[in-house]
Formats: C-alpha cells, structure tokens, sequence
C-alpha cells in the first residue's frame, strides 16, 4: 500500500463554493506542478490552498517520503459552520447575512516504483502491444496500417507573389 500523508485546516473564512474551482485545477496532479498551477491562480482560496499543500509536503516529509514523487490523490473543501450577522433594512428589520466557513483536507500520496520500475512497466507495454498487433495481422491475413496511395506528380513550381503555386502537368487532373 502507498505511504499517505493528509493535512486538515478547518474553519477557513472563505466559501466553500470558491474553493471547490481552485481545487478542481490541481486534484491528481504531481505536487511540485500543482504548487507552480496554485501560484499562478489569482485567487484567495489559492493562496489557502497552497499553505494546506505545504503542510502536507511537510507531513509527508516527516514520513520518510520523497517531495518529487508525491501526488495529490485527494483534496476536498466541505462546509465548516456560518457565522450568523444582521445587516439594518428598511421598516426597522433586520436581513441576516451568513458569512460561510470551510473545511479543507488535503491528501498527498506517493507514486508507485522509481525510474527502473516504470522502464520496465513501459518495455512490457510496448512488447504487449506488439503481440496484440501480430494477433491482428494473423487473423485478418493483411497489416493494420493504412495502404500509402503514391501522390500526384508535380511538374514545376512558380512563385506568383511570395506565394509558390503548383502547376499540374497535362496528364494529370
């Protein structure tokens, strides 16, 4: 099983309905392309997100796992509790206004094998579909690629304008 690290901030003064896009851009990508993805984004709930993504690099790190290899396998932005306020309104009322709270979980994980193993995953890959490709072959009795038509000759090329124009000779259509 893969070595996991989560970091949890709670009560954060912001919607959850704004963190949810911001989320969004960066869930199962690599850690050091989401933080670049995060900077760039002008928006509060990603500067909030990005200090949820450092705290979990830096569980992972206390872990024993590798910056460069971590995921973000799970981010999620749940309602936290309103914070109830009246604002004055006409006839003496008073309209409620609820400034909304968030609850943000971030997960990282870490990839599965090193360099050696993926080569190794790839090479296999690679000679699958070869064989799937030979299978193919046998039991259709011709290749899978498309037959190359010859083109059409072209005879002499005039420059008309800084543009070159082809001019078909007389037996060809």
């Amino acid at each position: 099983m893969n070595k996991q690290a989560t970091a949890k901030i709670k009560y954060l003064r912001i919607s959850p309905r704004k963190m949810v896009g911001v989320c969004k851009l960066i869930r199962g990508k690599d850690v050091l392309v989401a933080r670049s993805i995060l900077i760039r984004t002008p928006k509060k709930g990603a500067r909030l997100i990005e200090k949820a993504l450092n705290s979990a690099v830096a569980n992972a790190k206390n872990k024993n796992m590798e910056e460069k290899r971590l995921v973000v396998r799970e981010i999620k932005a749940d309602i936290g509790p309103s914070y109830k306020r009246h604002i004055p309104w006409s006839h003496g009322i008073a309209r409620p206004i609820k400034k909304r709270t968030t609850h943000l979980t971030i997960v990282v994980e870490e990839k599965e094998g090193g360099k050696k193993e993926n080569k190794k995953l790839k090479n296999e890959e690679i000679k699958n579909t070869e064989k799937i490709q030979e299978k193919t072959v046998e039991a259709n009795g011709h290749s899978p690629e498309k037959e190359v038509k010859p083109a059409k000759e072209v005879k002499n090329k005039k420059v008309k304008g800084g543009v070159k124009v082809r001019v078909k000779g007389k037996n060809q259509k």
